[in-house]
């Protein structure tokens, strides 16, 4: 896919092989998915995100412009390159978050 710039923000394709979130609060699925950044952002390479490599991408919520919907990504977003390692602890949480035994704020 090509990337394309809608308003201020530049849109690019990404495939998301996992979600954290409860599917009610989130309307991200696995599979591929529109990833939108900011052009400003885009000028200071924040987030440095390459092709083929796998991530674990943090931030907040934001509506996409579009029908297809998507992940905004900005200079406040967490982006980080993949460890396997992590798949393992990540699941520990999620099975902790459905029992009920992670504390919420």
């Amino acid at each position: 896919m090509e990337t394309r710039v809608v308003s201020e923000l530049v849109e690019d394709e990404l495939r998301i092989n996992a979600v954290t979130l409860p599917q009610s609060e989130s309307r991200i699925r696995r599979g591929d998915q529109l990833l939108w950044v900011r052009t400003k952002d885009l000028s200071c390479n924040c987030p440095k995100i390459k092709s083929g490599k796998k991530y674990l991408l943090l931030g907040t919520h934001e509506d996409t412009p579009g029908q297809n919907g998507g992940m905004v990504a900005d200079k406040s977003s967490l982006v980080i390159q993949w460890r396997d390692t992590w798949t393992r602890r990540l699941r520990k949480f999620q099975q902790r978050e459905k029992k009920g035994k992670c504390k919420k704020p």
